[in-house]
């Protein structure tokens, strides 16, 4: 049988191209193992890999050089604490122990709270126990509310027969504080803080049955309490503690707004007016003690913290005369009271530990 040459020439053309076409299959699916075994060996995670294959096949020296460029930013956290265990045994199958010895620093202030594995090496471990890692400082923050409550020493009021007199606050008076703490022992703490305090009470008076008085304080304060700590019982991750100490408030503003209202709405002798500065009528220094109580949630580093604590002043507020004290007697028919400033405080927050390692001494 003969092929004409139409045929022959559409055979010439359509067989390359199969041909090309199943070459090209075959040789994709044979490259494929060789990119990703490329793309893996030359891959941290690869590394790693090929670091743990040549311990176990007693070529420690090619260890270090291995893993020493991903040492710094290439491992996830995992992978760190594989490579620096590794690296640490390598070591010291050399018999490199002054290696050992800083690898094992910086794997202790990468990780200071690391506790042994039952799958670590006996080199790993046996090095691991000459070392120690304490708490320097612990640096809490604290975001919350006062609750301000006073305690009334003396009534006094510019008419000869006072009236009632109703003291109430709000509960959105902001707080907010950085706190140092010490650790003594496993269960007691030292605190040294400094917060910011915001304290607001609301007085409304009855003046003689002829009107309504309405006064209004917000104070602006620095605290700064000096504690104690107890550590009560931990129950896995939850901690409760309680908290005592004694501290000094700082005041660094107060205002005051007040108005007079007539109980006869037909009487045009309402009085209002703008904001009062209460700086001259108000001590700029309390102390206070402090009482309190919480619990902490332990995380890696630090604790998550919820906590309420009691502030109990301990002198009068009130400083007698002035001329704006005089401007609210005779405007608003008000009178300070002589009373001592409580408050009850609601917070959030967050601990964060700082360690140090250090080579126990032989």
């Amino acid at each position: 049988m003969k092929l004409k040459n139409n045929d022959f020439t559409q055979m010439k053309i359509q067989l390359p191209v199969t041909i090309q076409l199943n070459l090209l299959n075959i040789l994709l699916f044979s490259l494929l193992p060789l990119i990703s075994y490329s793309q893996d060996t030359g891959s941290c995670a690869g590394k790693l890999k090929n670091a743990q294959s040549l311990f176990d096949k007693g070529q420690v020296e090619q260890v270090p050089s291995m893993l020493m460029d991903c040492m710094k930013s290439g491992f996830n956290r995992e992978e760190s604490l594989t490579a620096y265990k590794l690296l640490i045994q390598a070591y010291l199958f050399e018999e490199k122990l002054d290696l050992a010895d800083s690898t094992m620093l910086a794997f202790l202030k990468k990780n200071p709270e690391y506790q042994i594995s039952p799958t670590d090496h006996s080199s790993f471990v046996h090095l691991f126990n000459n070392f120690k890692v304490n708490p320097v400082v612990q640096i809490s923050f604290h975001f919350g509310s006062n609750l301000p409550f006073l305690f009334l020493i003396d009534r006094v009021s510019s008419s000869s027969v006072p009236g009632e007199s109703v003291y109430s606050t709000d509960a959105l008076n902001l707080f907010s504080s950085v706190e140092a703490k010490f650790r003594l022992n496993k269960k007691i703490e030292m605190n040294v803080e400094a917060g910011y305090s915001q304290i607001a009470f609301m007085n409304v008076e009855d003046f003689m049955g002829f009107g309504k008085i309405k006064y209004t304080e917000t104070q602006k304060r620095i605290e700064i309490p000096l504690s104690i700590t107890y550590n009560i019982l931990s129950i896995g991750k939850f901690t409760p503690y309680g908290r005592f100490g004694i501290g000094s408030a700082l005041t660094l503003g107060s205002t005051a707004q007040a108005s007079f209202e007539p109980s006869d709405i037909n009487n045009p002798f309402k009085h209002t007016g703008t904001d009062i500065n209460r700086a001259d009528s108000r001590i700029f220094m309390d102390l206070f003690v402090q009482v309190g109580g919480g619990i902490k949630f332990k995380t890696r580093g630090g604790f998550i913290l919820a906590e309420v604590r009691s502030d109990f002043g301990l002198f009068n507020q009130t400083i007698r005369g002035g001329p704006l004290a005089e401007e609210l007697r005779w405007y608003y028919y008000y009178v300070d009271n002589d009373f001592r400033i409580n408050s009850l405080n609601f917070s959030i927050g967050y601990t964060q530990i700082f360690y140090k390692p250090t080579k126990r001494k032989e």
